[in-house]
């Protein structure tokens, strides 16, 4: 889905033919990129007489998001080496990876079919040579006319992943709106490093740290979706250090998959791995896999920066755990909470 504030792009597709015919095949080529808003850029004036520098069309398919390919039955005008120009062109556009299309024309598949080319010119074998050089080409016919085929090879193109090219001011005045939603929704923008704490209301003892790291694309099209990637490590309050020692041997990866609606509620199901066997209220955990659901809220009510969120977490069997977790966008953030709502259980891990 294109994001609401994205600018309008316009994208561009090299073609490359001998101009001197298919002028009729390049017209509907021309018509069919227009209505995908794809910009033809043609050659037909850039001749070897009116300047010497490849470099110049190499540049121009460099920019170009398409190659098409016209093929006829004419070779075409040929460089100081004896390689037509198109050849050239479609030579580069491959060993570039350019995204590209070859379309073969109706006198030229005749041709191919010959079974006898004795009475061909020198110039007819030499197309007939590059087009069979080619890999992959569409042949044009009455049931597959050059709009479909156009129609056809876009189909499955994502545009969002094309350069393209947008004006200048566009560019500007999208980029203003869209950091101007940022702003009113400051509140939703989680993304990056926190630093969180799973306790349990059953078990005074049961502590865990560590840090969650989360993506989230912020624009009004992906903001509500967001991934998780976390650790969890057992650990030690050193009390005239005045701070918390991880256990780096004893710790559980975890990753989900979120989503968060406009009250600031977070859901989703993450999936674990232990490293370690232990103890969770009596109950032996064993080291291995598993999945479970976190349940958050985060506080969108007033439009800053969100600093701190918290809600639940339930493992499934054969381990079930439920309990509750907080995250911090500091490590002091943390502690401090700890020490002023939990200090018995840091007073119980010294």
């Amino acid at each position: 889905m294109r994001c609401l504030f994205m600018a309008n792009k316009m994208y561009s597709a090299f073609i490359s033919s001998a101009y001197e015919s298919l002028r009729d095949e390049r017209s509907l080529v021309i018509e069919s990129l227009l209505d995908y808003r794809v910009f033809p850029i043609c050659m037909e004036h850039f001749t070897a007489s009116s300047s010497g520098r490849f470099s110049d069309i190499e540049e121009l398919i460099d920019d170009s998001d398409f190659f098409i390919l016209l093929l006829g039955s004419r070779y075409g005008s040929c460089d100081e080496n004896g390689i037509s120009w198109t050849e050239r062109e479609y030579d580069y556009a491959v060993d570039t990876g350019k995204m590209t299309l070859a379309l073969i024309c109706d006198e030229l598949s005749e041709l191919i079919k010959l079974d006898d080319r004795s009475s061909l010119s020198e110039d007819q074998l030499r197309q007939i040579a590059f087009c069979e050089k080619i890999s992959f080409a569409r042949t044009i016919t009455k049931d597959l006319p050059i709009p479909r085929i156009i129609g056809q090879f876009f189909s499955p193109v994502n545009f969002e992943r094309c350069a393209g090219w947008v004006r200048t001011e566009n560019e500007v005045r999208s980029q203003c709106k869209l950091e101007k939603w940022q702003q009113e929704h400051m509140a939703y923008n989680l993304a990056g490093t926190w630093y969180h704490v799973h306790l349990s209301a059953g078990d005074p003892n049961y502590i865990r740290t560590g840090k969650i790291q989360i993506s989230q694309q912020f624009d009004p099209d992906n903001y509500k979706k967001l991934r998780f990637e976390g650790l969890n490590y057992n650990v030690k309050y050193d009390k005239i250090g005045d701070k918390l020692n991880q256990n780096m041997l004893k710790r559980t990866r975890w990753t989900g998959e979120y989503d968060i609606n406009e009250a600031g509620e977070m859901f989703g199901l993450f999936h674990s791995k232990r490293e370690f066997s232990d103890k969770f209220n009596e109950q032996v955990v064993e080291q291995g896999t598993r999945r479970g659901i976190h349940d958050f809220t985060v506080d969108v009510s007033e439009n800053n920066l969100v600093e701190f969120f918290h809600g639940e977490f339930h493992d499934e069997a054969p381990s079930p755990k439920f309990g509750f977790i907080y995250a911090f966008r500091s490590e002091q953030a943390r502690l401090d909470f700890l020490k002023e709502n939990f200090a018995e259980t840091l007073e119980n891990i010294i």
